[in-house]
């Protein structure tokens, strides 16, 4: 069991270690996602998911074989801000044109690969940060209860993904068409959903198979996990892709995410500032629209809706009765 020198106490071995960590009140899974609620009493895990449910669903459904495994490893950053800033910053359209400049500026410096390189994903990548204000005012973003936001019509396989003329793109779309059917297959690919938060502490993004736990250690210092997940059955170029997409996104040394950090430090200690009380988050308040299964739509892509409903779900949990 890993415990030094058991002979020394005056117990079994398993009865001593067998209280070690506190039984968890709830548990439950979603397509093999498993969650865990410290409350003996809450909303059932369907209840708590609601519509974001299908973004587990694009996530899975896009495998050959129908499952998904963890690999490749984790990368883990911190930085020294508050945990709400890394979610705040995964739907928000706004800063990556202004936020990650240099390293748009750095991709449009390259030459054109030759043929398809390992490398180019992450050119592409971020070149798409520097899409035209059309793109980003047109880009899809939807909240729901609880929290949860997610991003759509951002990306699409023309763009990022290997290319849909690519020999890799077109064995991987034969294996999806021999498990779902040409039809099916077709609604799954013509999914086109990016970054989708589940509120308070994950978010991930279906089509380079990112999924990203955020962990807060003080009011002051977050940690976060990032994970890469492989398709069962997709060729092993479309892992290769997850991999060098998550390097740009997530990696220690990515020109993307070092831009990121230095904002939630840079807004942590405004934040400390004596005469700095709020922040105003009003972009596109009033023009929110309804959508099916509940949700609300901004009006644009660039509104900060998905901020103020993480907003609303924190003062729901700080203020309700235990």
């Amino acid at each position: 069991c890993g415990l030094p020198l058991p002979g020394g106490y005056d117990r079994p071995v398993t009865e001593t270690t067998a209280g070690g960590l506190a039984r968890v009140p709830r548990v439950d899974a979603y397509r093999g996602f498993v969650f865990a609620s410290l409350a003996e009493h809450g909303p059932t895990l369907v209840e708590f998911l609601g519509p974001l449910r299908r973004s587990f669903d694009d996530f899975v459904e896009r495998a050959p074989e129908g499952e998904i495994e963890m690999a490749g490893g984790v990368f883990k950053h911190t930085y020294q801000g508050n945990w709400k800033l890394v979610l705040e910053n995964h739907n928000d359209t706004v800063h990556p044109a202004f936020v990650h400049a240099s390293s748009i500026w750095a991709a449009r410096e390259q030459p054109p690969a030759a043929g398809e390189v390992y490398s180019e994903i992450g050119v592409r990548q971020m070149l798409q940060n520097g899409a035209p204000w059309e793109v980003w005012e047109n880009t899809g973003l939807w909240v729901a209860g609880y929290g949860h936001s997610w991003m759509g019509d951002y990306h699409d396989d023309t763009r990022l993904v290997a290319a849909l003329d690519h020999p890799a793109f077109a064995e991987y779309r034969a294996a999806l068409e021999r498990r779902l059917g040409r039809e099916a297959a077709a609604r799954v690919l013509g999914e086109l959903r990016w970054n989708s938060i589940v509120y308070p502490n994950c978010s991930f993004m279906s089509q380079f198979r990112q999924l990203r736990v955020v962990h807060p250690i003080a009011v002051d210092r977050t940690v976060v996990h990032a994970y890469s997940f492989r398709l069962k059955g997709a060729p092993e170029r479309m892992f290769r892709d997850t991999i060098a997409f998550s390097n740009i996104v997530n990696g220690t040394a990515s020109p993307v995410l070092t831009d990121d950090l230095e904002v939630y430090e840079r807004t942590q200690q405004g934040l400390g500032a004596r005469r700095s009380d709020w922040v105003y988050l009003g972009r596109g308040q009033g023009s929110d629209v309804s959508d099916r299964d509940g949700t609300l739509r901004g009006q644009t892509g660039t509104s900060e809706i998905h901020i103020r409903n993480q907003f609303t779900a924190w003062l729901e949990y700080m203020t309700a009765e235990s």
